[in-house]
């Protein structure tokens, strides 16, 4: 078994259960069966798109004193040892697998959903936006005596690289750069088989951070290999 501050997955042969935790995030809300059932089936018909052999149906158990069934949402079991995120702590040769996993990406960007709610997204005024209510989220940790390092620095580059590029965002919207994607593209939910990569978890809950340019989703996975201390493998990727 193992958690995520959203799920709880436990493990049968060759199968993977994922419950949605009965939590209030300010982000999200799952503290009615109602509303889990609603992201069980929205993790399911999302994530189809990428792994289809991986993301099998939906369920639900019940225990004996419960009132109502737990749904879940029904997986194939994938190997930890193949994760992207485990090769790369362990120093294992991942060139290839960079090429996979890109060549993967690139052939669903090309068929991925697009439209005017998902172009209103790449928008440079849409982005500013989204960086603002980040920037208000970290600064709020300092009631707590808590700010990263660097958070200044963080929104002064920004604003700075924001302000001016209006129309290189606009360009992109209109060569059709900007789809419906994964949104959270990270190592530890891609997982690299004999017969290409299975690519889990994408961004559910809210649509609009899942609308994005197709470099962000690169760029998103890139930045967590430089977390992991492979800077050269997130240059490679890119």
């Amino acid at each position: 078994m193992c958690e995520t501050h959203t799920a709880i997955l436990f493990f049968v042969g060759d199968r993977a259960y994922k419950l949605k935790k009965p939590v209030d995030l300010g982000f999200l809300d799952y503290t009615t069966v109602t509303a889990r059932q609603a992201a069980c089936e929205r993790e399911f018909s999302l994530n189809r798109r990428f792994a289809p052999d991986v993301y099998l149906g939906l369920g639900e158990f019940r225990s004996p004193e419960a009132e109502a069934p737990e749904p879940l949402v029904v997986m194939r079991r994938m190997p930890d040892d193949r994760r992207l995120s485990h090769l790369v702590r362990e120093g294992a040769a991942i060139d290839d697998v960079l090429r996979a996993v890109a060549r993967h990406l690139a052939a669903w960007h090309a068929d991925a959903p697009r439209g005017r709610d998902v172009d209103e997204q790449g928008t440079r005024d849409a982005l500013s936006s989204r960086w603002e209510a980040s920037f208000v989220q970290v600064r709020a940790l300092a009631a707590n005596g808590f700010v990263p390092d660097g958070v200044s620095e963080v929104e002064s580059l920004a604003r700075r690289y924001l302000a001016g590029r209006k129309r290189l965002f606009d360009s992109r919207i209109e060569q059709g750069r900007v789809v419906d994607g994964h949104g959270d593209l990270l190592a530890e939910d891609i997982f690299c088989l004999e017969d290409g990569p299975r690519v889990l978890d994408c961004l559910e809950f809210d649509d609009q951070l899942r609308y994005v340019d197709g470099l962000d989703d690169a760029a998103f996975l890139a930045m967590d290999l430089e977390q992991l201390g492979a800077p050269e493998a997130a240059a490679y990727f890119l």
